[in-house]
């Protein structure tokens, strides 16, 4: 089947959002997600550190300097994990056919459900059932291909909707900077040659001996989106490592901070209904760095049986000595029938949601993991 239009979800500030929904004295003050690490970066800032001009990628030294009381927040990726599984949940409820772009893009077959018009409507209720049920907002743009859709969607940004249903105007009136594929070079180039809008790019013939331009200029000109498009192939493996904000001496701790990083991947595996063959456990102490991995007769998304295995495997892994660093994947991953999930959801959520609170607000976003800050 071919569909004739599709939508781009993307979440506004996502990291940044999340943190502040579960903490509300974030709200009207600039603050930014860091990464772990001894230099950490912002991956995330919400929109009042934006206007300081703080960016994705920046040292944080500098960001104080733009915004000098900005607050940082480290980054709890298995939180965000957990937000994108029930933001999936919400799509599923609206519409069959769609494809995670990353942890906080969705792309849907807006007509998988029945004529445009009424996609459209279902999408707007979609986005506020989000915004009502999270406490999250998101921007939709919806045109006749992704690439459409996603230039859509970052000209409405932030919590906007933007139906392209004149292309001719559209193509006219956006600005080539603003087109979804061309970056700083390619932009550099166009302004070169006087190309300032897109309507100029698809008409100009001296960019059709170019294959970069010729390739973007032909998925712009798609009306349809193909089928093949939403087709998911699963990765090889997921994983996750992180750097301990002080040393983890004590194998309780150790336990409880695998087992966290655990239901961050399984969240993963629900979102993409796959199952692992195999996981790998790493660890970084004083004296090296240390790994070991373990086959399973079988492909699973059983998180209690994953997380038993994984804590057998640290137990063998750890050797008393301080821990700096932790890392896990589920490896050999394929698409496999059900989800064996339901029994335990909620309460084991609900125990690493409680986990993620904050403790600390100036420099915050410790996990509390038995009453300690570890990471």
């Amino acid at each position: 089947m071919l569909y004739k239009c599709v939508a781009l979800l993307d979440m506004d500030a996502y990291f940044a959002s999340v943190e502040e929904a579960k903490n509300l004295s974030l709200r009207g003050r600039p603050f930014a997600v860091i990464g772990n690490g001894e230099r950490p970066i912002v991956i995330s800032a919400n929109y009042v550190a934006k206007s300081f001009g703080v960016k994705t990628g920046m040292v944080i030294t500098k960001a104080r300097k733009l915004c000098p009381k900005i607050i940082f927040v480290k980054a709890d990726f298995s939180q965000y994990e957990f937000t994108t599984l029930k933001i999936i949940q919400l799509v599923e409820k609206y519409f069959p056919v769609y494809k995670e772009a990353s942890i906080d893009e969705v792309y849907i077959a807006v007509d998988s459900i029945g004529d445009v018009s009424y996609g459209v409507e279902r999408l707007k209720e979609l986005k506020e059932e989000i915004k009502e049920k999270l406490n999250l907002t998101c921007t939709i743009g919806v045109g006749r291909n992704p690439i459409i859709a996603k230039s859509a969607c970052e000209l409405a940004k932030p919590d906007g909707f933007f139906v392209v249903q004149d292309f001719e105007k559209f193509a006219k009136d956006l600005p080539i900077k603003n087109v979804t594929g061309i970056g700083k070079e390619s932009e550099k180039i166009l302004e070169r040659l006087g190309i300032g809008t897109l309507e100029q790019f698809l008409n100009d013939k001296r960019l059709d001996g170019l294959s970069g331009f010729q390739k973007l200029k032909t998925l712009i000109l798609k009306e349809y989106t193909e089928s093949e498009f939403f087709k998911f192939v699963p990765p090889k493996s997921i994983g996750h490592s992180l750097t301990l904000d002080r040393h983890v001496n004590n194998l309780e701790e150790l336990l409880e901070v695998y087992k966290y990083l655990t239901f961050g991947l399984y969240a993963k595996l629900l979102r993409g209904r796959m199952g692992a063959k195999s996981v790998s456990l790493y660890l970084k102490d004083r004296f090296g760095s240390f790994s070991i991995s373990r086959s399973f007769i079988f492909y699973t998304n059983d998180f209690l049986f994953i997380s038993k295995v994984v804590e057998n495997l640290v137990e063998k892994l750890f050797r008393g000595y301080p821990v700096s660093k932790v890392g896990i994947s589920l490896n050999n991953l394929k698409l496999i029938d059900g989800v064996q999930s339901s029994l335990f959801w909620d309460e084991q959520q609900k125990r690493f949601e409680k986990l993620a609170e904050f403790e600390n607000i100036f420099f915050g976003g410790y996990f509390v993991l038995r009453t300690k800050k570890i990471v």
